[in-house]
């Protein structure tokens, strides 16, 4: 991708960023001036800890995805977060619910971890580094879990409905929740002055409907229709086939 450098491949997957991140190593530098070097490193320092786990969130997602041989082209960070471009753009609900789900978890692992290692210490306030982080994943964790399309939450969501009404019904319903949601998470980023939240809504307002056009474009393609796999896979139901 243009404007992007790679930063090493780990599991045979490219790691790449994005120029953009430089303004939020500018901001992190920034917002902890006042404080001296020390503040500065730290701030540096938790920033670079928060989008590591955010790499950890997304390999999540393309491990489980290779599990069912569904390759990963690339991980890219970007000032919003991290997203793993991975090639499944056809997969059937029961694959499309665990891969979604494999990035929260990851997250709640990886809070779970932390607050572990914080106690330890006596403080797993987000006063404290390891606090912060542990409670950063946990956020990270839910906030993914939201039913906004293409979020993961999203994506669960779609999987599920998708295994009963097929891929392309699925997408425009999960796409307008998750336009919905975006439209709220917007009032309520602007009421609060919130500016980051404020992107990642307009973000998650093009993307849901981005989604939503892409599908229609996709599952219109007569008798070999992914929505047709509604009938052979998808999830257990009375009298169906099991996991």
């Amino acid at each position: 991708m243009q404007w992007s450098w790679s930063l090493g491949r780990l599991f045979g997957i490219e790691t790449r960023v994005h120029a953009s991140f430089v303004l939020v190593l500018l901001w992190a530098v920034l917002s902890s001036y006042g404080g001296g070097p020390a503040a500065i490193a730290y701030g540096l320092a938790f920033l670079l800890a928060v989008f590591a786990s955010v790499v950890a969130h997304e390999f999540g997602h393309a491990l489980t995805a290779r599990s069912f041989g569904i390759s990963t082209r690339q991980i890219l960070l970007l000032p919003i977060g991290g997203v793993a471009q991975i090639d499944g753009a056809h997969m059937p609900p029961r694959e499309e619910f665990m891969v979604a789900l494999a990035g929260p978890l990851v997250s709640f692992l990886l809070s779970g971890l932390f607050f572990a290692v914080a106690a330890l210490t006596g403080d797993f306030t987000p006063h404290s580094f390891l606090g912060a982080l542990a409670w950063a994943n946990l956020g990270l964790g839910v906030f993914n879990l939201l039913p906004a399309f293409p979020m993961d939450g999203g994506r669960v969501f779609r999987a599920l409905l998708s295994a009963r009404m097929g891929p392309l019904r699925a997408t425009e319903i999960a796409a307008a929740v998750g336009k919905f949601a975006a439209l709220g998470l917007g009032a309520y980023a602007i009421a609060s002055g919130r500016t980051m939240m404020t992107v990642v809504a307009v973000f998650l307002w093009f993307a849901a409907n981005g989604e939503a056009g892409l599908a229609a474009r996709r599952y219109s393609r007569g008798p070999e229709d992914p929505a047709l796999w509604r009938r052979t896979s998808g999830f257990p139901r009375k009298g169906g086939r099991g996991w």
